[in-house]
């Protein structure tokens, strides 16, 4: 005699080592369901579309030809009397293969999780721009500044005053400038083992005030360049050397006619 529709599958099921447990697992099909399924009890499924994804979920599992069990289960329902057998709707949290939703039903998820994200969106820009505005609220205020924050002018001593001698007897003021031209020079003062580098911009002087002594290095191509005031007084730069040493004692004899 030949086998059922629904003993088909079980075979094929039971050939392949599958137990209904784990159809169940795979694809969210209440037991009950798929013992129908195997004895042909159409009655106990909930009916329409749900029928044939069950079984169309079932096969795959089992590697059974889809295609032919949806035609068995068709031919198994007319032999019975029944077309596509109808019951009770049927709500299911089921997860199917064949498993379908209304276009309506999509549409509404549609424009709900649009309208969250649009809201979710308008929401965080609120946010951001009310922090800014707290921010440039709470920013303190510039007050102008005061003439006692302005530099003072009335006591600065000017910038290049080699034409003007010093008044001060125990002044030791030294002045140094480049006569149009870029000269870059070395400064030591006093003791201080660690001479200065300076770049002489043109027409600029560079003031020292040493307590005692005041050496500058220099290249020698550049000795015509330099001009060298001692208290308002020029001085002689070498020529043949690269280097000049201006003490406060000895100063004198450097001074040009």
């Amino acid at each position: 005699m030949a086998a059922s529709f629904g003993e088909e599958l079980r075979l094929a099921r039971e050939a392949r080592g599958i137990t209904l447990r784990h159809i169940s697992d795979q694809t969210r099909i209440s037991i009950r369901y798929l013992e129908a399924i195997e004895a042909n009890d159409y009655k106990r499924l909930p009916g329409g579309i749900f029928n044939r994804s069950f079984i169309k979920a079932y096969a795959k599992q089992i590697g059974f030809d889809e295609k032919v069990a949806i035609e068995g289960y068709l031919r198994t329902a007319r032999e019975q009397g029944e077309d596509e057998v109808s019951t009770t709707p049927y709500k299911s949290h089921v997860y199917t293969d064949g498993g379908s939703r209304s276009p309506l039903i999509t549409l509404l998820l549609t424009v709900l999780i649009l309208a969250v994200l649009s809201l979710g969106v308008y929401a965080g820009l609120h946010w951001y721009q009310r922090r800014g505005a707290a921010s440039e609220n709470s920013a303190p205020p510039q007050t102008p500044a005061t003439n006692s924050q302005q530099p003072s002018t009335s006591t600065a001593p000017p910038t290049n005053s080699a034409t003007a001698p010093a008044t001060d007897a125990n002044a030791f003021r030294v002045e140094v400038t480049a006569r149009g031209e870029t000269v870059w020079v070395s400064a030591q003062v006093d003791d201080n083992k660690k001479a200065r580098g300076i770049l002489l911009q043109p027409d600029k002087a560079e003031r020292f005030e040493p307590a005692e002594r005041l050496k500058i290095q220099y290249a020698a191509t550049k000795a015509k360049a330099l001009e060298v005031t001692v208290n308002g007084r020029k001085a002689q730069v070498p020529t043949d050397k690269t280097e000049m040493v201006i003490t406060k004692e000895g100063y004198e004899q450097l001074l040009q006619p």
